[in-house]
């Protein structure tokens, strides 16, 4: 079959609107592929990842046993069901994520037909549908997801999905009652928010009128009498909440049995509601948010692990506690203890963090925005992030208040109507038009299922009523998003129809646009204000772009040792004071003044530099000027250990020769790339680094032009546990295989002989090897810019050399 076959057979079926919005979502999702600028791994990303590991290893979920709290199974199964299949890359996952993605717009566009009556409409009102899933498509958030290891695309599937089996039940079904159930059920173990949404949307669907409103509305006319009758038998009657509740519990509870026996006690879904929680509450305490004091609580909390400095509100400290569910109870009652300390704070925190939810943060996390005040955000990322992304978002957030309380009243109005046609019975009147609406719309304008919008509304009231007690980030606004979507299309066009209202006769509508007005404003102030404002940082990072260019060409010239071409690149008019006090005394040492380097370095003005930055160029320059003493001091404080800058001293520094280097010894920086922060043996004295698949070491001007040998000494036995015998590691010598050597479960040392190389031509070794993921241990240690990063741990090195 041909792509024109089947295109057009897709078009029959689904519809050309939706096709379009489809492809519209495909391609942005295409040209998105692989070209997200990453710099590490975002918000959870890293917890789920080595979960999913170890899931697929067969360990089950024993990494939570270790870590700060627990979590929903659903998306670390899901995760690790694509890594056992594909040998352990995530390629798979954004794969699947992407097709779930779409399936996403499909259900936004069946939700809003179903909630637009637009049988017998007039064609060109038959947008609705279409501008609610295009705006589903082209949402850049959801867009980006597709490729991110994390729970909301997954999740939105579910949860989409659970409010149309729910509004197929409120039709009068018990298996859709029982298929709501279900896959709502999933929704509570992808993420535990929906958890305290169940018994809403039973409530919801125990005072549904099961058919007659929806047919009623649909068709344009009532329902025969034999019809409303069989409809009337089943009237609020309980079966339908009850199926729902019960099919919810058969999913939810055989977790909470497995999950109470692995963790110790009483665990319903997850821990990490009490941890939030805890968060929360010492915000509010402390008046400001620091995550760390929490963290250091709940480490205090397991065995082994010193207290937490900073004491409890509640004394004395429970640690160490020895479970999963005992270290639960524990953070629930210190969050108690602190909310009944400051109740107003936490009323003034949560008021602040439902602000917060509705507000721009140009920098958060999930935006994948970092460095864009010096430029390293490519353009066409900081241009879809302002229009598809935060454009959209101001757009549809009044448009979707407003269109809610419009949806609200039409159906109301709509309602009130049927109701009269039922009780009047006449035959004659079962075709008689419909009177028009008090809210004057066009004749054709398409009516509303009143039960839909009652629980879209219940939705948001939840989601607004929760989040904001725990910590608000612009994550959590992605649940909301698709029926914002819904009732902002369906605003659109009602205005675009000439909707004439009057306020007075309406007050649904009146307390709505005063809400959409409340929450523009929040909007618009994160949007068109001033720094650090949506507007004015898209024009700072596009300004900075040219900066940047500039400060790449520079590092590639100071990285080969062309002093000349890096001296004329920092002439250029573009370049940034930063670029300036980096490049500067770099360029002194490679011109064989390290002392002149020096100077300029204590000259330059310390907020150009971070404090590692300033004391990795200050150790270079003493190494290049002989003085090792120096340099290992100015590379030892735990300011530089904590940001590990091992990629920025690869990128940056043309380091002495050497054909020694001694990792974690203080001096390796500059010649290693992809490994970890060092790691002392005290027992041996001597320090070590694990290093990840694709490590670099770099031996500057040690070509001769004759074959030389590269020895390592290697400790194998982190592997034990994680495999049967440490897996092989490859050495290529730039991008040619000189060999390999097989590890053992102990210290030894291997040689490797390499091709020759130029004379004066630095040796670039990589190493290629399996990695495997340690432990929550392991996971929690990381400090720093380091922290949430999960280690891919390959090959631990305690030196190389270069021989003859």
């Amino acid at each position: 079959m041909t792509v024109a076959e089947l295109l057009t057979r897709a078009r029959s079926r689904l519809g050309r609107p939706l096709l379009v919005a489809l492809l519209a979502g495909l391609a942005l999702r295409l040209l998105l592929w692989g070209r997200l600028p990453r710099t590490r791994l975002i918000s959870d990303e890293g917890e789920y990842l080595s979960a999913a590991s170890w899931l697929a290893g067969g360990r089950g979920f024993a990494w939570y046993l270790d870590y700060l709290w627990t979590r929903a199974p659903v998306y670390p199964l899901f995760v690790a069901a694509h890594l056992r299949l594909t040998g352990g890359t995530p390629t798979a996952v954004f794969v699947t994520q992407t097709l779930l993605g779409l399936l996403n717009v499909a259900l936004v566009y069946v939700l809003a037909r179903r909630l637009v009556a637009s049988v017998g409409a007039p064609r060109r009102l038959h947008s609705v549908p279409f501008i609610a899933a295009l705006g589903m498509a082209l949402f850049w958030p959801l867009a980006i997801y597709a490729q991110v290891l994390l729970s909301e695309t997954l999740y939105l599937s579910l949860l989409l999905a659970g409010f149309l089996a729910l509004c197929r039940a409120a039709d009068g079904s018990r298996r859709w009652a029982l298929a709501a159930g279900l896959v709502l059920g999933l929704a509570t173990l992808t993420r535990s928010l929906t958890l305290g949404f169940l018994p809403v949307a039973a409530g919801w669907l125990l005072f549904q009128e099961p058919g007659a409103r929806l047919q009623s509305a649909i068709c344009n006319r009532p329902l025969p009498a034999v019809h409303r009758l069989r409809v009337k038998r089943s009237v609020r009657h309980p079966r339908f909440a009850i199926i729902f509740l019960l099919a919810a519990a058969l999913v939810v509870l055989p977790w909470t049995a497995y999950n109470s026996r692995l963790f110790g006690g009483p665990v319903l879904v997850d821990t990490s509601g009490a941890f939030n929680l805890l968060l929360g509450a010492r915000t509010a305490y402390d008046g400001t948010r620091r995550d760390a004091a929490t963290r250091d609580f709940v480490l205090g909390l397991f065995p082994g692990q010193p207290p937490a400095a900073a004491p409890p509100h509640c004394a004395p400290y429970p640690g160490p506690l020895p479970s999963q569910a005992a270290r639960q109870a524990a953070m629930t009652r210190e969050a108690a203890c602190l909310l009944a300390a400051t109740p107003g704070a936490f009323v003034r925190k949560s008021l602040a963090e439902l602000i917060d939810l509705f507000q721009i943060n140009y920098s958060g996390d999930e935006r994948f925005t970092d460095g864009f005040a010096v430029g390293w955000t490519p353009p066409w990322h900081v241009l879809g992030t302002f229009l598809l992304d935060d454009t959209l978002y101001v757009l549809a957030l009044p448009l979707a208040v407003f269109g809610w309380g419009l949806a609200r009243r039409e159906a109301g109005d709509r309602g009130s109507r049927d109701a009269k046609w039922e009780r009047r019975g006449s035959e004659r009147r079962d075709h008689e038009p419909l009177a028009p609406s008090p809210l004057s719309l066009a004749p054709h304008l398409p009516t509303l299922a009143p039960g839909l919008i009652t629980l879209i509304g219940l939705w948001w009231l939840y989601n607004l009523a929760v989040a904001p007690l725990l910590f608000a980030i612009n994550r959590f606004r992605l649940p909301l998003m698709p029926f914002a979507f819904i009732f902002a299309a369906y605003a659109a066009v009602a205005l675009v129809r000439g909707v004439r209202l009057q306020p007075r006769d309406h007050p649904w509508l009146g307390l709505c646009a005063a809400l959409a007005a409340l929450l523009t404003g929040v909007a618009l102030a994160s949007y068109l204000g001033p720094y650090p404002a949506s507007l004015a940082s898209t024009r700072l990072a596009l300004a900075a772009r040219p900066g940047y260019l500039a400060e790449r060409d520079i590092q590639a010239a100071i990285q080969r040792g062309d002093a000349a071409a890096a001296r004329a690149r920092l002439a250029a008019p573009e370049v940034t004071p930063r670029t300036h006090a980096i490049a500067g005394p770099l360029l002194d040492g490679l011109e064989g003044h390290p002392a002149a380097g020096l100077a300029r370095l204590a000259a330059t003005p310390p907020e150009l530099l971070e404090p590692w930055q300033a004391a990795v160029i200050r150790g270079d320059l003493l190494r290049s000027s002989g003085d090792e003493p120096g340099a290992k001091a100015a590379f030892t404080p735990e300011y530089v250990d904590s940001a590990n800058p091992v990629q920025w001293a690869w990128d940056w520094l043309h380091p002495a020769p050497t054909r020694r280097i001694d990792l974690g010894g203080n001096l390796d920086l500059g010649y290693i790339a992809g490994c970890y922060l060092g790691e002392p043996e005290r027992a041996e004295r001597t320090t070590w680094r694990w290093c990840s698949d694709g490590a670099r070491l770099r031996f500057p001007a040690a070509g001769d032009g004759r074959p030389l040998h590269l020895a390592l000494r290697v400790d194998g036995r982190g592997w034990q546990g994680f495999a049967a015998t440490p897996p092989p590691v490859q050495v290529f010598a730039g991008d040619r295989l000189a060999g390999a050597f097989q590890p053992g479960f102990a210290i030894d040392e291997y040689t490797v002989e390499l091709p020759p190389a130029p004379p004066g031509a630095d040796v670039i070794i990589t190493l290629r090897t399996p990695t495997f993921i340690p432990g929550a241990a392991d996971f929690n240690r990381q400090q720093g810019a380091q922290a949430g990063q999960a280690r891919r741990l390959g090959v631990r090195l305690d030196w190389a050399e270069l021989r003859p």
